[in-house]
């Protein structure tokens, strides 16, 4: 019998084909979005952009540089569910240790909910419902898809920064191969 262990394993293996067979375009991908990402307010369409470029290469399609600079259908609804996040994120970082704790289990359950605005254009309030659902169906795959797919990009961060453009791509398709898991008949957008 699988157990949830063994289909994130797969998970990851997938992933790693993927990155290690596109890697010269998440390459170039990642470099132009890390040379954009730091514009504020306008980053947060170049991270749909970026997503939905990751998404391209997860469902086996050909993404290219222009997808960063092509998300501005989703911007609304994801600033200010992004917002809400970094101000709940923020007030659990001034609770010692529980607090940390807390903000990472934030982190997981909301991640879903990224992926929605995104790439089903949900609007902000469905898609914290919606991504409620998914944890409730999947908590241990999209915990271990946060978790690893963030220390992956986490590696490359502290390769003298540079080395983001490396992993960020490997990290960004664990978790949208997690995403890409959740069946259409789940989504509820109430």
């Amino acid at each position: 019998m699988r157990t949830p262990a063994d289909d994130f394993g797969s998970l990851v293996t997938r992933a790693t084909r993927l990155w290690t067979g596109n890697f010269g375009n998440l390459l170039v991908l990642s470099l132009v979005f890390v040379l954009v990402g730091w514009i504020p307010v306008a980053n947060v369409a170049f991270l749909a952009g970026y997503t939905r470029a990751v998404l391209k290469v997860a469902r086996g399609q050909k993404a290219e540089v222009g997808d960063i600079f092509r998300a501005w259908d989703c911007f609304g609804d994801l600033f200010v569910y992004l917002l809400l996040v970094i101000v709940a994120q923020f007030a659990l970082n001034h609770v010692p240790v529980i607090g940390q704790v807390a903000g990472f289990v934030l982190s997981v359950v909301v991640a879903p909910g990224m992926y929605g605005i995104i790439d089903r254009k949900m609007k902000f309030m469905d898609a914290f419902r919606w991504s409620l659902e998914a944890i409730k169906g999947d908590m241990v795959g999209w915990l271990l898809a946060v978790l690893v797919g963030g220390i992956f990009m986490a590696v490359g961060a502290v390769l003298l920064g540079i080395g983001i453009i490396i992993t960020l791509g490997w990290g960004s398709l664990i978790m949208a191969l997690q995403y890409d898991r959740e069946e259409p008949s789940r989504v509820i957008i109430l």
